[in-house]
């Protein structure tokens, strides 16, 4: 739809708002369901807004204290890491074995490529010696809430038109009954007697 014909669509939509006695009240209501989607994709804007804010501070407060709790380790790869189908994405796992104090030691480790035996591997550990994540970065935070904010933005609206659909559906179902009661009544006048008896 170009803007054009968009913006003759609208204001055709905006005439039902005027004193025309052809309009009926069930197309003033439908208009009313239209607009409501527009002034929900304008007024949950702001709110998204907020709640990636929140995500991101959220984010970040979480990424500082992975960064203070979590720290890197250079390991060597024991095997290669088990080699997935092609259609697959999906991170492997691989026996790795690093350096703790004065002791060696070995175990399997989430990898996100393939590696070879005696390739070198970083991998995190917490504080207990737990191996863990690697710590989210802000990068990841801003991602994370603007994803977040998109996703709530879109909801809101889709919720909004598909209220909106029901309504002009329910108003669509009215009116085609409302017509054929009229076409009865002109097909079967009878005079006038057909409106004395509805």
């Amino acid at each position: 739809m170009s803007v054009t014909s968009f913006a003759q669509h609208f204001r055709r939509q905006l005439r039902a708002f005027g004193f025309n006695p052809l309009i009926r009240a069930s197309d003033r209501l439908e208009v009313l369901a239209v607009l409501s989607v527009l002034a929900t994709a304008i007024f949950a804007l702001p709110f998204a807004a907020d709640a990636g804010t929140m995500l991101y501070d959220a984010g970040i407060r979480t990424a500082d204290e992975q960064a203070h709790s979590r720290h890197s380790v250079e390991a060597v790869a024991v095997e290669d890491s088990a080699t997935l189908p092609a259609e697959f994405n999906d991170p492997s796992y691989v026996r790795a074995q690093w350096a703790e104090g004065t002791q060696l030691r070995s175990e399997r480790v989430l990898t996100p490529t393939t590696v070879r035996a005696g390739e070198p591997l970083e991998i995190w550990l917490d504080n207990a010696g737990e191996v863990v994540a690697a710590p989210q970065t802000a990068a990841d935070a801003e991602l994370n809430a603007v994803v977040a904010a998109g996703t709530i933005w879109v909801a809101l609206v889709a919720c909004s038109a598909l209220v909106a659909f029901v309504i002009r559906a329910s108003l669509d179902r009215s009116r085609d009954r409302a017509w054929e009661h009229e076409l009865h009544l002109l097909a079967h006048n009878d005079d006038g007697w057909a409106n004395r008896h509805t």
